[in-house]
């Protein structure tokens, strides 16, 4: 799954719950990472694969942020 795909299937608790467990608010979660603004540090590109349980890879999060291979990274 995408991870913009993945984030727009939680509901609020849900994403509040994502982004506690990534290190980030639900905030910079749906401005920041849903569009791709910023590009995030490695901790935090790993938690969105890891926190996602399964449903969004590690190179999933790379390539929605146009970073390459997950052994690039």
């Amino acid at each position: 799954m995408k991870l913009p795909e993945y984030i727009k299937s939680l509901s609020d608790d849900e994403l509040i719950a994502y982004a506690q467990r990534c290190g980030a608010s639900a905030k910079y979660i749906r401005s920041h990472i849903y569009y791709s603004r910023r590009e995030p540090r490695k901790a935090l590109r790993e938690a969105l694969a890891r926190e996602s349980q399964g449903k969004v890879s590690l190179q999933e999060v790379l390539d929605h942020f146009g970073i390459g291979s997950a052994s690039a990274a």
